[in-house]
């Protein structure tokens, strides 16, 4: 991460969003999301109010590397659980096929110059799709899960979230 003040920053920010979270009922890997969510929305909206190509350069590498390894740690360890249960199989087929959106605007920010408009403009459209899906997840997808997952199983999904998710940032 670039600096202190930016770090310090982004995990307030992950730390209110777990509390609100929490307020809503959130727990386990949920509540752990959530918090994840929070910090990158700082990060992502920092970058979205520049047009300074230092900066997005700067901040980008990272925030394509947390995207990225959230919404794989989160298909593999999270939705992969899921996807046993019925009643959140069509939760776990709009959360792929957002995945999948996701993935392809992260590829048309990273083909564009970051000194330019068409950066800006394809970073501001994914950051409007994170917003969205954070939303989705954390009032619809989540509660929904917690429905299914009790406190044990959500704890040991964490882990494996974890496990993944920085197996996965040691890949990109």
């Amino acid at each position: 991460m670039a600096n202190q003040i930016e770090e310090i920053a982004s995990k307030a920010m992950g730390t209110m969003k777990a509390v609100t979270a929490g307020f809503k009922g959130l727990r386990g890997v949920f509540l752990h999301l959530a918090e994840e969510h929070g910090e990158l929305a700082a990060l992502m909206k920092r970058v979205s109010k520049t047009d300074d190509a230092r900066v997005r350069r700067e901040h980008f590498p990272h925030i394509r590397a947390e995207l990225l390894s959230h919404e794989k740690g989160e298909l593999a360890e999270v939705y992969g659980v899921l996807a046993n249960y019925e009643s959140m199989r069509s939760t776990v087929l709009a959360h792929n096929a957002q995945a999948h959106t996701l993935e392809k605007m992260l590829a048309d920010v990273d083909a564009q110059d970051f000194a330019s408009e068409e950066w800006g403009a394809a970073f501001a459209r994914l950051f409007e799709l994170v917003q969205a899906h954070v939303e989705e997840e954390e009032n619809e997808f989540f509660p929904q899960a917690q429905q299914v997952i009790d406190e044990e199983e959500s704890k040991q999904i964490l882990q494996a979230y974890e496990a993944a998710k920085k197996t996965i940032r040691e890949r990109l």
